[in-house]
């Protein structure tokens, strides 16, 4: 079973079809074939053409250190031409954590402002290093991840179960109810750690609401959607602990963000 197609299936079925995916992870050519079925099936509702060939699909891909403004005015230009199939169009970009500012900023308002007929398909191998102002405009895949669980101490797995079992079920009434949670989180370090593990759940759990199974306390409050938010602030939080000085504060934001999804 292939979980990247069976994911695009579920949302499709669903309705729920992005206009911008950030596929992390991985490189564009380890993920091709798959793009290849999921663009044709979901996109230009089951044409047989290659990406490689389909004139409505631009595909970026550079050996270069970063990805200029040029080369993303060139993928805004081709795909503003009249489509050929379905009425859609389709641009890849591999190796997008090498956009460079001026390329970021040309390119955000295509992800902020969407057309009804133009989708995207972000690819990295490294979506730590992606801007956060594009990765927030998309839905976010991940086909790997490179923390396995048996990596972490077990304080960590329990001090994460803990903490998710908490906002789960209490969500804000989790500060005032468990301030045993701030001694017990050490320091950043230790934190780091636990929301690492934590974000590691999060995406078993969006494995087991597309396959429907082994479902557990975040399938049961969450659906699809709520669960890919929720990926985005735990993600988001572990990039900011770098510059945030306070661990309790930092835990603090932590659940309150989750809450509000």
């Amino acid at each position: 079973m292939n979980n990247l197609i069976d994911y695009f299936d579920k949302l499709y079925k669903e309705n729920k079809l992005f206009h911008s995916f950030l596929i992390g992870n991985t490189l564009f050519c380890d993920i091709k074939n798959d793009l290849n079925i999921i663009i044709n099936n979901y996109i230009f509702n089951n044409i047989n053409i290659p990406i490689d060939d389909n004139v409505d699909v631009y595909i970026l891909e550079t050996n270069d250190s970063f990805i200029s403004k040029d080369s993303i005015k060139e993928v805004i230009k081709n795909v503003s031409t009249t489509s050929q199939f379905n009425n859609n169009k389709v641009y890849i970009i591999d190796k997008c954590e090498r956009l460079n500012d001026y390329a970021c900023n040309t390119l955000l308002k295509t992800l902020e402002e969407p057309k009804d007929n133009i989708y995207a398909f972000l690819i990295t191998n490294n979506i730590d290093s992606v801007k956060p102002t594009i990765s927030s405009r998309c839905q976010r895949i991940f086909i790997s991840s490179e923390i396995k669980k048996k990596d972490f101490d077990e304080e960590v797995v329990k001090i994460g179960d803990k903490l998710i079992n908490y906002i789960e079920e209490e969500k804000i009434d989790t500060i005032g109810l468990h301030p045993n949670i701030y001694n017990e989180i050490e320091d950043r370090n230790f934190f780091s750690n636990v929301l690492k593990y934590i974000l590691e759940r999060y995406f078993d759990a969006l494995n087991n609401d597309i396959y429907d199974n082994n479902k557990n306390i975040i399938n049961e409050n969450n659906d699809l959607e709520t669960i890919s938010k929720k990926i985005i602030i735990i993600d988001e939080n572990i990039n900011r602990l770098d510059s945030y000085l306070n661990k309790n504060l930092s835990i603090d934001r932590f659940i309150i963000e989750m809450w509000r999804c």
